[in-house]
């Protein structure tokens, strides 16, 4: 088994993280407890070294805001489907599974695609492997709302490779 590269290096953005949520974690804005903090968060890293991601050197906050937003929008607008949905219990309700392709081969963007597909409500990533995933579809009375979550699902993977996407990866978008 080939196992990732381990980082023994200390993150700027993971210590002023990591001390963030100490210093919440404690209740109490003072300079002692952002030093602990810091202190903390240094020890952190160097007893839990993690596995060098190189898709984060790709990060663009730009990009990462988008997709947050769109999450977001996401989760709103179908948290509501779902809510009327589940409301009309005298319809009943089609379900598939339906195979999506991927634009992008790196299983870091893929990882990503799949659990935003899973945190809105109304679908679900049920397995993913190179350049495809697996999505249930609550809502697939129709083939227009089948190619819907199709598209969902593409849209999903494209705000991803806008945060964390190599230029490649994004070259791909452009071919669309």
């Amino acid at each position: 088994m080939n196992r990732p590269k381990l980082r023994s290096r200390f993150s700027l953005v993971a210590t002023i993280g990591l001390a963030i949520v100490w210093v919440l974690l404690w209740g109490d804005l003072s300079l002692g407890a952002a030093l602990w903090g810091i202190l903390v968060a240094l020890v952190i890293q160097l007893l839990f070294p993690l596995p060098d991601v190189p898709e984060l050197r790709y990060f663009r906050p730009i990009g990462f805001a988008r997709l947050v937003v769109v999450t977001l929008w996401g989760l709103s607008v179908s948290s509501f489907l779902v809510a009327v949905k589940v409301l009309a219990f005298w319809r009943p309700t089609q379900n598939a599974i339906v195979r999506v392709p991927l634009r992008s081969s790196s299983m870091f963007i893929t990882a990503i695609t799949a659990e935003l597909i899973t945190l809105v409500p109304g679908s679900i990533a049920l397995d993913a492997g190179e350049r495809w995933v697996l999505v249930h579809v609550f809502d697939a009375s129709t083939p227009e709302r089948i190619e819907r979550a199709r598209r969902s699902a593409g849209d999903t993977e494209a705000t991803a490779l806008r945060a964390f996407g190599t230029a490649a990866d994004r070259a791909l978008l452009e071919e669309d």
